[in-house]
């Protein structure tokens, strides 16, 4: 006899239900689960490595369950975890020759302290900047004594440094320690699993002292993340930024600009679709070994007449990748005596972006005049955008970056709206206008701790010209837009103020990329053109093909041409394209790398010139959006670009010795990359 209709639904109905209510069971068992690994409450039962892998046995609500991790992270992976995986191991017979590993407790805080205390400076006031993977701190010396290890964004002002404590240092007399350990205990494993507890998602830290290893063992996430801003809000959000603030609100408080801007995105989108087709080299000479470069005073001349005069004395100090550049910025910020202005592309929500805020928040709460200037539409995507690092449970990302910097405190956020989908891709970083950084650095994790980049630290009166720069778009990007950013310009004194010329202080010239001003573009075109002996670049971005036109003539004249690209890039797109820009400098002798990882340097070296700054080598930086590098012929400047830079990364990265399959489809991206 079959049921009824009505019946079958309601039977129908409770089974779904039933489902469910076991699925959701099952998942807030696991999470349940994963959160007693994370924070201890559940501690691993037996530990061993078989082969490559260690396997960590656990018991959870009389469940016995394995997890299994390389010993040896993916070089793939830039922030050196390798990833723990649930994996079925009953039987564990096939495992009888496996190693011990010694799981360490409370008792590896007290060795860590102990390393740790071991870098303490001698002298009262004096500190050392602690880098151990993720975690960065000030460990310093009171005024009566005794030590203090405190994050950096919570330095004390008047603690002078002296050095820095690298990762690599660190782990080497951990080693040591843990040698001495052994040998003093008698014991017989030389495999650890050494127990964590700030670094969000990561247990453990794996320890092989025979074969020098340091795992950071990474649980998969187990939760998802907290927004603010839902779905829903954020496409709001996008077409209330896109549309009605980008362009109604953008072109009647800047209806000159956004004229201009229109003209010139038009022009460029034509002379970018139609290069002058680039021709292969009929065979490729041997390089000029006669060490004669292009003659810099005609070439500075040549830029004085054709591109700008804006030539500032300065001192520059090259700061490469975060580790350099953030502690060094964050110091400074924390001993501001006046103001902290911020002119960035993207400051991302994720943890560490607002670990800077935060800074920035409690700078000004102190009095300091605090401004932050970003990307209008940027600032709406990265509330959108999941961290690139793991994040704390506990952790909720703020609507926006801007809201966050308002938000309780005096410290003033705007952005710069995107008419005509236009960027202000500057990275300039402002303190007491005295101190300029600059480069290719936004904020965020990724910039921080795993991707390859770099700036410069300024002072001097080159500085004086970047504070009166920021003043005017600080103006521009307020509600009088184009006349109050002409008020600024003409009529205030305040942004004029310069700094002194000091001895030693060498010239640094500013070119701009502004609408119908590619003052980089022609610069490095010309100096391309008359390099005679080496040509090295590093970019993320490579898609304009007058300039790969120029490198492949550069090389038949038998200059020494490089290229280094990312071997992982962020934007798919662009990573087509650079392939095929890659084959085509490869195909005519030009020496191509690949750097293992994220590399978003903007740099370049022609002869005795370096460029440095914030342009990629696409239509973008070089024609539209509003971009800012430096270019600086003092040798000292060159030798240290060409050693700390480019000589390293060579020498880091993968050298492309066989053209690369491109698909069909890539050819098409291609074209559409002439104008991105």
């Amino acid at each position: 006899m079959s049921c009824p209709p009505l019946f079958r639904m309601c039977w129908l109905a409770l089974a779904t239900l039933c489902l469910c209510a076991c699925s959701s069971s099952s998942q807030l068992q696991k999470r349940r689960a994963m959160y007693s690994i994370e924070s201890h409450e559940t501690a691993p039962q037996h530990v061993f490595v078989y082969k490559d892998d260690v396997y960590i046995n656990y018991v959870y609500e009389q469940t016995p369950f394995y997890f299994i991790a390389s010993t040896v992270p993916d070089e793939k992976n830039a922030a050196g975890y390798s990833l723990l995986k649930p994996h079925r191991a009953s039987d564990t017979d096939k495992y009888a020759d496996a190693s011990p590993v010694a799981v360490v407790g409370k008792e590896w805080g007290e060795l860590v302290k102990d390393v740790i205390i071991s870098f303490l400076p001698a002298n009262p006031g004096e500190g050392r900047i602690l880098f151990v993977h993720t975690y960065e701190a000030l460990l310093y010396r009171r005024a009566d004594g005794s030590a203090d290890l405190t994050d950096l964004a919570s330095a004390p002002p008047d603690v002078r440094i002296i050095g820095t404590v690298e990762g690599a240092e660190f782990n080497k007399l951990l080693f040591e320690e843990l040698k001495h350990q052994i040998e003093s205990s008698g014991t017989h494993y030389t495999r650890f699993l050494l127990r964590l507890d700030r670094i969000p998602l990561t247990p453990f830290m794996y320890v092989d002292i025979e074969k020098g290893l340091m795992t950071p063992l990474q649980l998969p996430p187990y939760y998802e993340l907290e927004k603010e801003m839902g779905q829903l809000g954020f496409s709001a959000t996008f077409l209330w930024s896109f549309v009605v603030k980008s362009h109604l609100v953008g072109i009647v408080k800047a209806p000159f600009t956004s004229s201009f801007r229109l003209l010139s995105l038009a022009a460029s989108s034509v002379y970018t679709a139609l290069p002058p087709p680039t021709k292969d080299l009929d065979g490729v000479p041997p390089l000029n070994m006669s060490g004669e470069e292009m003659n810099l005073a005609d070439f500075n001349a040549w830029l004085d007449k054709n591109i700008t005069r804006q030539n500032y004395k300065g001192s520059v100090e090259l700061l490469i990748d975060g580790e350099e550049f953030f502690p060094h910025f964050m110091l400074a910020a924390q001993r501001a005596q006046h103001s902290i202005f911020t002119r960035v592309y993207i400051f991302s929500t994720d943890p560490y972006g607002l670990k800077i805020a935060d800074l920035l928040k409690e700078r000004a709460s102190d009095g300091i005049d605090v401004r932050v200037l970003t990307d209008e539409l940027n600032t709406v995507l990265n509330s959108a955008k999941e961290p690139a690092l793991n994040y704390p449970a506990d952790f909720v990302m703020p609507k926006s970056i801007k809201s966050y910097l308002r938000k309780d405190s005096s410290a003033k956020a705007r952005t710069h709206y995107n008419t005509w989908a236009t960027f202000d891709h500057t990275k300039v970083y402002l303190i007491d206008r005295e101190l300029a950084y600059t480069g290719g650095m936004n904020i965020g994790q990724e910039y921080r701790y795993t991707w390859h980049d770099m700036m410069v630290a300024l002072r001097g009166p080159v500085v004086g010209q970047l504070v009166k720069k920021f003043y005017e778009a600080w103006s521009f990007n307020g509600w009088g837009g184009d006349f109050a950013a002409a008020y600024r310009k003409v009529f205030s004194k305040k942004q004029r103020r310069g700094n002194r010329e000091e001895p030693g202080m060498i010239d640094v010239r500013l070119l701009y990329t502004k609408p119908s001003q590619p003052e980089i573009f022609h610069a490095q075109l010309e100096a391309i053109k008359r390099a005679k002996r080496r040509i090295y670049i590093q970019n993320a971005y490579f898609s304009d093909d007058r300039i790969v036109g120029e490198l492949i003539k550069a090389r038949g004249r038998g200059v020494d041409v490089r290229v280094i690209l990312p071997g992982e890039n962020d934007v798919g797109i662009m990573d087509s394209n650079n392939q095929i820009m890659a084959n085509k400098l490869w195909n005519n002798g030009v020496r191509v790398y690949f750097y293992k990882g994220m590399s978003h340097v903007k740099a370049a070296l022609y002869d005795g010139w370096a460029v440095v700054g914030s342009a990629n080598f696409d239509k973008m930086s070089l024609f539209v959006n509003q971009e800012m590098s430096l270019g600086i012929s003092d040798p000292d400047f060159v030798r240290e670009l060409e050693e700390r830079l480019f000589e390293k990364d060579f020498a880091q990265s993968e050298e492309m010795v066989r053209e690369r399959k491109v698909g069909w489809a890539s050819f098409v991206v291609g074209a559409l990359t002439n104008q991105l």
